[in-house]
């Protein structure tokens, strides 16, 4: 997709009403696919989603000599891994690409990875990282861009490690160096995301033994076997639930949200009830009804699982523009991801800001503008604004959207919103993600 010639127009001012199913989480995907690489024989892993982050993972296994094949939400790895370098093709094109250095290691003692691409959305240093690889004694150097790691004994033995920020990507590598240790290893102030737990699932249904995922404590034991790749569904998207119930709140909608585990989402559920949304969540379902409620102000601060994630901080503060009162939003993770307020305020709102922290005044009426996103939560949040809008936007960047969402605009179809994907101002059907991901 061509950022300076395709665009989404959105005409505002109706309500999202109808039923979704939620895909396959794209933080577990992009964490699971690298796990996967451990085994041997073939491995599958279900309900994945169609985002064009996963094309990029096929492109790096391929350069380990491994296979990835896609086919009706499902990919199959196979194959054995031949190399301990990556190349900057793929890899600077997301941020879980960092997840090979554990991979790697694990596999040869060694590892050439170019640093990761991904969202541009504050500081994301990976100094954990190298922490939890020097605790392993592995040898780290950062030169010319890319990541030069040796272990100075392989196998090298298992440790004890304490994060100084429970990092999920740090944590995730800390499990994968760990599945090839020689004895235990302990994470202490480990991230408690539910994708750390879906990666621990497979690794143990994988042959390695791991208690403690979901608590700051996780414990590793490895197999002295090889592991072997399996059979695992992925979980749903926790991020996409958040999204959408935001902009289902946000336009005074009612809709049915299915394939979802509520408790992942238990801060947006609270968050939005609180504001005054009737939202009822039964075993994998969630339904939301904003259609007569007057909604209040909300007060939140993004934090680490199980707090309020960061991800969902800009539609919370979207959000704020329909809830009658002061808001108060604060981001505690990435104080600096607030660069959608800059483009929304090219259609009108007024906010107040302060380091890692805007306060917004509601209720505000928007009239529709161009904007361009530079993120995924980003992009999706400009499509949020113009949702809310008197008028018509366009909304640049969408290849930003199509790396984290799945068929996102063919589920705003579904919920009756107002869009078209243009290009050079002339409308193309939007029929599936691959149709417009070139």
């Amino acid at each position: 997709m061509k950022d300076n010639k395709t665009y989404l127009q959105v005409k505002g001012g109706k309500a999202l009403r109808g039923e979704i199913e939620i895909s396959g989480s794209k933080n577990s995907i992009l964490a699971l696919i690298p796990a996967m690489c451990l085994g041997e024989g073939e491995g599958v892993l279900t309900h994945i989603s169609e985002i064009s982050d996963v094309e990029a993972m096929r492109g790096i296994l391929a350069e380990i000599g491994l296979e990835m094949i896609s086919y009706n939400n499902t990919v199959k790895i196979s194959g054995n891994m031949t190399y301990s370098e990556l190349s900057k093709r793929y890899v600077t094109k997301i941020r879980a690409s960092n997840l090979f250095l554990g991979v790697l290691l694990a596999r040869f003692g060694k590892a050439v990875v170019p640093l990761s691409g991904g969202d541009k959305i504050g500081n994301r240093p990976i100094d954990i990282h190298l922490y939890v690889f020097n605790k392993f004694g592995i040898r780290t150097d950062i030169i010319d861009g890319y990541v030069k790691c040796e272990a100075t004994v392989f196998p090298y033995k298992g440790q004890e490690i304490f994060l100084r920020f429970p990092s999920v990507g740090a944590t995730e590598n800390a499990m994968l160096v760990a599945s090839a240790a020689e004895s235990e290893t302990v994470i202490y102030n480990a991230a408690m995301e539910p994708e750390i737990v879906d990666m621990a699932i497979l690794l143990s249904s994988m042959g390695v033994k791991i208690t403690g995922a979901g608590t700051p404590v996780i414990r590793i034991k490895p197999n002295a076997a090889i592991l072997q790749r399996t059979v695992h569904e992925v979980i749903p998207d926790r991020l996409e639930v958040g999204t959408f119930l935001f902009m289902i709140a946000a336009t005074k909608g009612k809709a049915l949200l299915k394939n979802v585990i509520p408790e992942h989402v238990i801060s947006v559920i609270t968050i939005l009830s609180d504001s005054g949304a009737v939202i009822n969540a039964r075993e994998n379902n969630i339904f939301i009804d904003a259609t007569n409620c007057e909604l209040q102000a909300i007060n939140v601060e993004a934090l680490p699982f199980p707090g309020f994630p960061t991800d969902l901080q800009p539609f919370a503060t979207v959000y704020s523009l329909s809830c009658n009162g002061k808001s108060s939003v604060k981001d505690a993770v990435f104080p600096v991801r607030f660069n959608h307020l800059y483009e929304i305020s090219k259609m009108g709102m007024d906010y107040e800001s302060m380091h890692s922290q805007v306060i917004i005044n509601g209720i505000q009426k928007l009239a529709g503008a161009t904007m361009k996103g530079t993120d995924i939560r980003m992009c999706a949040a400009l499509v949020m604004a113009a949702l809310l809008a008197e008028g018509e936007s366009k909304i640049y960047g969408l290849e930003h959207i199509l790396r984290g969402y799945d068929n996102f605009f063919l589920k705003l179809l579904a919920l009756g919103a107002d869009i078209s994907l243009m290009n050079k101002g002339v409308p193309e059907l939007i029929v599936s993600q691959n149709a417009y991901s070139g």
